[in-house]
């Protein structure tokens, strides 16, 4: 999270613990990426910790004078679970996420976003400012230019799209899927979206950093972490609904929304590339915004009362 590790531990009883990534003994980052393991083992001196995050041994200290094993335990990160998704916080001042965003999760929570299976993650640097990256996603305006190869063959996704207001911490819009596209329906067995949610696509962000395609057949998800004016790490994951995984070619699957969202991806990042080329001018100046870029405007207005105080 930014420059401090944290590390989300799936405990025996299904819940999920978030801790500071550091050894109490040298400070070591003790884990990398993701994976399986019944103890945390220091790649420094080997202290070993519980799922927990309960300290369980720490080779030849028996003859440290004063130390023990009791009491001695990994640091809890503040944690929200909300949809599905984990948000952490290093501050206790900072105000709780949920009811900031009841408003969207009016919305999001009848696609039941915790049942879908993740089945793509990928980590990428992408040479923008993290501000344009997630004005970008919520633009609903640049995806018959942008994206007429991808996303809107057939140029619809203006008539499609419909604009809501959203909240101080949100914002979303929606699209509705043709009738006669297989991508980004219900499946039958899909008994709790009903009427024209079993069509309808949902675009949606979490400010300051958090964007979400949301269809019934599938979530894309990007997490965005500025690394400077100009660069920003982006980790962006796929998941599918289980009623879907099951009735089809699991791979097959896959590899398709892989191949298209990378294509989608690689749209952006040259359309971003410009838009980083054209800021830096001195006769950059912001234009008239569409009503297609409502989302935009209310991501400045969260910005401006974040700056201001």
């Amino acid at each position: 999270m930014a420059d401090q590790p944290v590390v989300a531990i799936r405990q025996a009883d299904e819940s999920v613990k978030v801790f500071a990534n550091v050894c109490l003994h040298r400070c070591a980052k003790l884990l990398e990426g993701t994976g399986n393991a019944r103890r945390i083992v220091c790649p420094y001196h080997a202290w070993t910790y519980k799922a927990d995050g309960q300290l369980a041994g720490a080779p030849h200290m028996e003859g440290s004078p004063g130390f023990g094993l009791d009491g001695q335990r990994l640091a809890e990160v503040r944690t929200t679970f909300w949809e599905g998704f984990i948000y952490v916080t290093l501050s206790e001042q900072t105000a709780p996420l949920e009811p900031q965003i009841e408003g969207l999760s009016e919305v999001i929570g009848r696609y039941r976003l915790a049942d879908y299976e993740p089945v793509m993650l990928e980590n990428e640097i992408w040479e923008t400012n993290w501000k344009c990256l997630v004005e970008n996603f919520m633009d609903a305006y640049h995806v018959f230019k942008v994206h007429r190869k991808t996303f809107d063959p057939v140029n619809e996704s203006v008539q499609r799209t419909t604009m809501h207001e959203g909240g101080d911490r949100w914002a979303y819009h929606t699209v509705d899927a043709p009738s006669d596209d297989a991508r980004a329906l219900a499946h039958p067995e899909n008994t709790w979206l009903q009427g024209d949610w079993r069509r309808t696509v949902t675009l949606a962000a979490v400010f300051p950093t958090h964007t979400m395609q949301i269809q019934p057949d599938m979530l894309w998800y990007l997490s965005i972490q500025p690394r400077g004016t100009d660069r920003v790490a982006v980790r962006w994951a796929v998941s599918i609904p289980r009623e879907i995984l099951a009735d089809s070619d699991r791979g097959a699957l896959v590899k398709q929304w892989s191949e298209l969202l990378r294509a989608v991806n690689e749209e952006d990042k040259e359309i971003l590339g410009r838009v980083g080329e054209g800021m830096r001018s001195t006769s950059a100046c912001q234009g008239r915004l569409a009503y297609l870029e409502r989302n935009l405007w209310e991501f400045g207005q969260y910005y401006c009362r974040r700056m201001t105080g």
